[in-house]
């Protein structure tokens, strides 16, 4: 087996910083179920050069959010790729990518061609394209008459009742004075 070189030395960060940039993609790369561990430590290591690069150009920013931001373009460039052709929004390419890469079962059948696509099967950029390739239902012109609402009898007891205490006040006042009494007489005997 060959031996493994890493060669990484950003010119701007701390070491503690970049460890701390190293723990998060691993942990944003497990989230897209990448389990081969080789393959992401490679994707990892990928990334954390890019971001070194980006950092240099903006040192004021953490090098953890420079290096998720490097993995979120290489997936985004990663995607349109592979169903950018398709007309995907740029908003929706993110969440169609990733579900069209679940669909396929890409975590368990092509995990190494996560983020590589040079030389991925013809089966799997099928497999992802096919759920975004699939159209909804036929967009039809309807037309919507508005019609009286049926409230049934409550219009015309509401009537009725208005109509009747309308010609007779007296009734009303009546009322209005026993609910009064009633309510005086309630508080009364509660708080005695």
């Amino acid at each position: 087996m060959d031996q493994l070189q890493i060669d990484f030395s950003p010119p701007t960060g701390n070491d503690a910083e970049w460890n701390d940039a190293y723990a998060r993609l691993a942990d944003y790369f497990r989230a897209h179920r990448i389990h081969s561990r080789l393959h992401r430590t490679w994707l990892i290591l990928e990334t954390l050069k890019r971001a070194a690069v980006t950092h240099g150009k903006h040192p004021e920013q953490s090098p953890t959010a420079v290096a998720i931001h490097e993995a979120r373009r290489m997936h985004r460039d990663w995607l349109r790729g592979i169903i950018g052709d398709l007309n995907v929004p740029e908003g929706r390419l993110d969440a169609n990518g990733r579900l069209a890469f679940l669909l396929c079962d890409g975590p368990n059948e092509y995990p190494d061609f996560f983020l590589n696509s040079s030389d991925a099967p013809l089966e799997m950029l099928a497999a992802m394209r096919a759920p975004i390739q699939q159209s909804g239902p036929d967009l039809a012109v309807s037309s919507m008459v508005p019609r009286p609402i049926d409230l049934g009898a409550l219009p015309d007891i509401a009537e009725e009742t208005s109509g009747f205490f309308g010609r007779h006040p007296w009734a009303r006042y009546t009322i209005l004075a026993v609910a009064a009494a009633l309510a005086t007489w309630g508080l009364w005997t509660v708080t005695r």
